[in-house]
């Protein structure tokens, strides 16, 4: 008799998971330390000075703004993670919603240097099917995730956390705050990202939009800022 091998759905998921910790890591490789999506600027013109600005500009950017259009963005990429052509159409769409130099080069470049990082794990398409595209980062984000065994649900929220800790690391070292008080920032904005996530859950790419003129701004501004610390 021929037996098959049983599968435990609850392993599987612990090792989901596990390559999830791995991928949302401060640790993993894709240069995140280097950007400050233009938050360089606003600590320069005092916008952000204190956790309550930083969150307010935070909470702005998943709302309104660039950040909450990732979530639909990363979404999407999970959605057509098996459709190539999609996902084409998905990263090139993502380029093409950039509203600066350096806002498409923080998503592209940390979006390739993720698809590289993670080919470890077998689950980032062959050369032959990247050539020819640039990879944003939600976009790199919601195909590695999917086809890596993680929920549409827990996607979207880790890549979302992801952005939003990449900004507060930013703030302690520009502003600078303290260790504590972005530990602060991120739990006051547990909250705004939850909302975030439930309400762009049902959203499509016809649905991406912005109102966070002055973060624009900031990412224009920046790249003839006198003194950097960040690309971005």
């Amino acid at each position: 008799m021929i037996t098959t091998p049983t599968i435990d759905p609850a392993r599987e998921e612990s090792e989901a998971f596990l390559r999830l910790l791995s991928w949302v890591s401060p640790a993993f490789p894709t240069g995140g330390y280097a950007y400050s999506h233009g938050l360089e600027w606003a600590v320069e013109t005092g916008d952000v000075r204190d956790v309550g600005t930083l969150g307010t500009w935070i909470g702005a950017l998943l709302d309104h703004g660039s950040l909450g259009n990732d979530l639909i963005i990363l979404g999407a990429a999970w959605d057509a993670a098996d459709d190539r052509d999609g996902l084409r159409e998905i990263a090139d769409f993502a380029c093409a919603c950039a509203s600066s130099r350096e806002r498409f080069e923080e998503a592209v470049y940390q979006g390739e240097a993720f698809m590289k990082a993670a080919s470890v794990w077998g689950v980032v398409p062959g050369p032959e099917e990247r050539v020819g595209v640039r990879w944003p980062l939600p976009v790199a984000q919601g195909l590695v995730f999917q086809r890596g065994g993680v929920t549409r649900a827990q996607a979207v929220l880790s890549g979302g956390y992801g952005g939003v800790a990449a900004l507060v690391s930013a703030a302690v070292r520009l502003v600078p705050l303290g260790q504590t008080d972005g530990l602060h920032a991120l739990a006051r904005l547990e909250p705004v990202l939850l909302a975030a996530v439930e309400r762009t859950a049902l959203l499509t790419l016809e649905d991406l939009g912005g109102a966070c003129f002055r973060s624009d701004l900031a990412t224009m501004h920046h790249e003839t800022q006198g003194t950097r610390l960040f690309r971005t």
